[in-house]
């Protein structure tokens, strides 16, 4: 093909691969069940459970305000229940006017609803909330230890779609405005409006920091080279690179989550590291006065081979995660791998042809910011080269006084703290936590052998036991079980006289009063054989950390407790966001180590000699360390978000290094004398891995003025490391260079 159809044919394949808009094709989903794998015991044991008893991730509305307890109120209330209840994703709507309620008659008890528009004619107003709570299953849940609210809680259907729960959030605020309760909403909290919340910033951030990201590079691009056409391909590559990169969740069977939505940004940095250095080749070859193909030539020549194991270092840092066992973080890495070896390919297939037709100028040589970067790298390298000792010594103290932070590095995942204290969630999950009781949910869910093993006494007395023990906890703010449901019972056989709010001390009156029982509530706690059962157990604490806690206590009391043919196992939300922290920590080890293989085997290709591939490997996990420092000096968690970062920085950091070692050795093997090698590949390279760092550090910097908090840990801890990475390459790497080479100055 003719130079120029190519030149065509390269732009049109460009411009295409920009005209596809890859988040109309995707599924956004960032349900917590994507974060485990289907393999997970936890998750398999969570699914089976689900098949006998509801969904215990809800949305939780609280009303406050004048008249809450009037027939005005209450009635608006029950005509809200029913109409939410319509909805085909929606298992049950509870309220005042929508839960059983044990009461005593003169031959018996019944089972009815609590306050419906029935009982609002029994029961004078002044004494309704006294009723509601004297129900202690409504206390705590749907109604406040004081007057002062109420609450209702919407149960979905088993849902693992975010887009699902934001449907069912939306629905439901639409019917209670319909109903005219929206001036009494107070604050709507809960699992489900915390992943809607936490879909929204994602969201945000995506068509936010990337636009932002990429317009950053673009205009420093500018600045630095002058050139409209690198102006013009820089924006077409990214765009290329990222639309077709994220179009691979698709046949992969993945959803863009949280993690998968820092994958634009972190590919428009990496495109531009790769298009800096092709840039400046071409500058570097302007000043030789070469045009057209020759000028792109010695521009490839230049940075080819460096550039090829830079881009499989990276891919192979990225790939690293693959360990991890987290779905959302393995398919981040081999995603993100296949978009950095994409971008490579753009800049080293398509835009040669392009910039051979119609790049015809010369490229600036005199910008002030290059030579002043110039200047500065030299008077580094000079400063390296005279005291090397001095730089080590430096180097060394700096590390034993930060190495202890590393020790403070907590794994733990909090997703309220991915919001500010004063963002709607937080607030309105405090207020719940203070009117009413905790949000996180976790379950002890109790088995016998054979039909009927819950409804025997020596087994409800020990699941009261257990109950007593759970709710005594500091976190535990609430627990039902179906103790409570035979203890109502007896209580209303009795004429509601207190003293017989017990456990039945006769085994036939037990099996009566469950003979009896005609509501529906009971079978969401207990199954129909009585085999299986589960107490529920709602806990003020919302970190993987804290809720591990909880499980390890539980666990020895149970251990200990529970003798006979009865298992146990924990499980419910709580237990399945508590397993995360243990696979983080397995898959960032995995993930770091996987790195660190995957380079060195990379680096001794390279060099085809140990010691230098133990030194460039030794200078890119320094900046590795030194984000671990961060960490702990700023009591940044090792979470869902920083889980990416060690494996994300040894893949980019070692970029430098390749390309500054790379001329250094080239130098040599040209019989140039190793300083001048030294000098000369820090001179020409110097500036631009110099320029390539601030651009990217510039990028990463600006998530961190994201509202969403692991935005912005995941910005900061990767510029940090960038930064770092260049220093220790433009500082102790010459160093280092010059102890254990043979040098003569």
């Amino acid at each position: 093909m003719p130079g120029r159809g190519k030149a065509i044919a390269c732009l049109m394949t460009l411009l295409i691969m920009n005209c596809i808009p890859s988040l109309l094709f995707l599924t956004i989903n960032n349900a917590p069940e994507q974060y485990l794998p289907k393999t997970q015991p936890s998750v398999q044991f969570s699914d089976e459970l689900r098949k006998e008893f509801p969904e215990d991730q809800v949305l939780m509305v609280l009303f406050e305000g004048e008249g809450l307890f009037s027939n005005e109120v209450l009635t608006k209330l029950e005509k809200a229940t029913k109409s939410i209840k319509k909805h085909a994703k929606i298992d049950r709507v509870i309220s005042v006017s929508a839960v059983d309620h044990i009461a005593g008659t003169a031959d018996g008890f019944e089972v009815l609803p609590l306050m419906n528009s029935k009982r609002l004619r029994q029961i004078k107003e002044s004494e309704r909330a006294a009723y509601i709570r004297d129900d202690r299953f409504a206390l705590g849940a749907l109604i406040g230890r004081q007057d002062d609210v109420l609450a209702m809680v919407v149960r979905p259907e088993l849902l693992d779609d975010t887009m699902a729960r934001q449907e069912i959030l939306d629905f439901a605020l639409q019917e209670l405005d319909k109903a005219g309760l929206t001036n009494l909403i107070t604050a709507v909290a809960g699992p489900v409006p915390l992943e809607t919340y936490q879909l929204a910033s994602m969201l945000r951030d995506t068509f936010t920091f990337v636009p932002i990201t990429v317009l950053l590079g673009v205009v420093l691009i500018a600045l630095l080279f002058r050139r409209l056409l690198a102006v013009v391909m820089t924006l077409l590559t990214i765009g290329g690179v990222v639309n077709v990169t994220l179009l691979w969740f698709i046949p992969l069977g993945q959803p863009y989550t949280l993690i998968s939505s820092m994958i634009p940004s972190l590919l428009a940095a990496l495109t531009m590291a790769v298009l800096i250095h092709f840039f400046n080749g071409l500058r570097l070859a302007s000043g030789f006065k070469l045009e057209g193909k020759k000028r792109v030539d010695w521009a490839l020549a230049e940075i080819k081979k460096p550039a090829t194991y830079t881009v499989a270092t990276t891919a192979a840092g990225l790939l690293s995660l693959a360990a991890s066992e987290i779905p959302p973080i393995r398919y981040f890495g081999i995603i993100s791998a296949f978009g950095v070896l994409l971008g490579f390919a753009i800049v080293i297939l398509l835009l040669p042809p392009i910039f051979t037709c119609w790049d015809k100028a010369s490229w600036p040589s005199d910008n002030p910011l290059m030579k002043g970067l110039t200047r500065t790298v030299k008077k580094l390298t000079i400063i390296a080269i005279r005291y090397p000792v001095h730089v080590l010594v430096v180097f060394v103290i700096g590390l034993v006084i930060g190495i202890p932070q590393i020790f403070n590095v907590k794994a733990e995942t909090n997703l309220l703290a991915f919001f500010a204290d004063d963002h709607p969630i937080t607030i309105a999950t405090k207020k719940v936590e203070e009117k009413l009781t905790g949000v996180t949910p976790l379950e002890i869910v109790i088995d016998g052998e054979k039909r009927d093993a819950i409804k025997q006494l020596e087994s409800l007395q020990l699941i009261k036991k257990i109950q007593t023990h759970a709710i005594e906890m500091p976190e535990v703010e609430k627990a039902q079980s179906v103790v409570d449901f035979v203890e109502d019972m007896h209580w209303g056989f009795h004429e509601e006289d207190p003293s017989y709010r017990v456990i039945p001390d006769q085994q036939n009156l037990v099996n009566q009063y469950l003979l009896l029982y005609d509501g529906n509530d009971l079978y969401e706690i207990v199954n129909k054989e009585f085999k299986r059962t589960r107490i529920l157990l709602n806990l003020n604490v919302h970190s993987s950390r804290d809720i591990r806690k909880v499980v390890k206590k539980l666990t020895e009391y149970l251990n200990v407790n529970i003798t006979h043919d009865l298992k146990w196992t924990i499980s419910g939300y709580g237990k399945l966001f508590e397993d995360q922290e243990i696979l983080l920590v397995e898959g960032q080890v995995n993930s770091l180590v996987g790195a660190v293989i995957l380079i060195f085997v990379m680096m001794f290709l390279l060099w085809r000699k140990l010691s230098t591939a133990l030194l460039t490997l030794f200078l890119n996990l320094a900046p590795v360390v030194v984000m671990f420092i961060l960490m702990g000096l700023f009591s940044i968690w090792l979470d869902m978000a920083t889980a990416m970062i060690a494996g994300v920085i040894v893949g980019i950091a070692v970029d430098d290094t390749i390309h500054l070692f790379h001329g250094f050795q080239d130098g040599i093997k040209h019989g140039a004398k190793p300083l001048r090698a030294l000098l000369k590949s820090y001179y020409q390279s110097g500036s631009a891995v110099t320029v390539t760092t601030i651009i990217l550090g510039f990028q990463f910097s600006v998530l961190c003025f994201s509202l969403f908090q692991p935005t912005v840990h995941f910005g900061f801890l990767t510029a940090a490391g960038l930064i770092t990475a260049l220093i220790f390459d433009l500082i102790l790497m010459p160093a280092l260079i010059v102890m254990t080479f043979s040098f003569n100055k």
